[in-house]
């Protein structure tokens, strides 16, 4: 009886599933479509003097389809002459037309900030401060800091539109230079065609008066040596003359009579 049942239950199932069509079936399979003949680009320009056809066709010649054959001359020459080509020059001469160069729109004035505006218009060098920064905003601070950022720019960027170069909220610029995580407006003045500042330091020169408050003579005077009492130069040694060579032991010892 169990076995009755199962038998039933394996064909109420089978019943049920809805027949799947066979994707390999021949009357599943999209029809082939024509291969594309392949046509001159000369043809496919409007007022050209040759008619879309066949590359088969073009003077008996063999070519894969929907390749041009443009680069084969025998199979040009067969179909365009001088005149044809003059006409198409004068074709492409009539249709060209010249862009008129326009205006850079002005940035708006609600748009975000810019770092290149921004760097054209400081004229201080990385590390001259210009802005006073709290105690707070220290170097390890500013490390810490700036490694949220994937660049300097992006730094630069955060810190501009937190109310930089004046203040630093985030502690980016800690020698208040105005230039956050280590930015460099360099680049930015050199496309420009500026260079960068020239920081010139003044040297602070000791007086006369402060070196004798000091107790520093100052009016020394170089002693004045007779020439009568300088010492003599020291001979020039002479030099003495090369010794005869010795004969070498085996060597024959040429003896003159003279």
């Amino acid at each position: 009886m169990r076995y009755l049942m199962g038998f039933v239950a394996v064909a109420s199932v089978s019943a049920c599933v809805s027949n799947v069509p066979d994707s390999r079936a021949p009357s599943n399979v999209a029809p082939a479509t024509d291969p594309v003949s392949g046509a001159p680009l000369s043809a496919m320009i409007e007022g050209g003097s040759v008619t879309s056809q066949s590359l088969d066709d073009a003077g008996g010649a063999t070519a894969a389809p929907g390749i041009s054959d443009e680069q084969d001359f025998s199979a040009v020459a067969a179909r365009e002459s001088i005149e044809s080509d003059a006409q198409r020059i004068e074709n492409y001469q009539a249709a060209y037309t010249q862009v008129e160069p326009e205006a850079v729109p002005e940035r708006p004035a609600d748009s975000s900030v810019s770092i290149v505006q921004y760097a054209l218009s400081t004229t201080n060098s990385v590390g001259q401060p210009i802005h006073t920064r709290s105690a707070l905003s220290g170097t390890a601070r500013a490390e810490r800091n700036c490694a949220r950022y994937t660049s300097a720019d992006f730094a630069q960027i955060a810190f501009l539109e937190a109310g930089g170069p004046k203040r630093d909220k985030n502690g980016l610029d800690p020698d208040g230079d105005g230039f956050a995580c280590g930015w460099d407006p360099a680049p930015f003045r050199t496309a420009r065609g500026e260079t960068a500042p020239t920081i010139v330091t003044e040297e602070t020169a000791v007086s006369k008066a402060e070196l004798e408050a000091l107790g520093i003579e100052t009016d020394t005077q170089v002693p004045v040596v007779d020439p009568a009492l300088a010492p003599a130069p020291a001979p020039t040694p002479t030099p003495l003359p090369d010794p005869d060579p010795v004969p070498l032991p085996g060597a024959t010892l040429n003896i003159s009579s003279e």
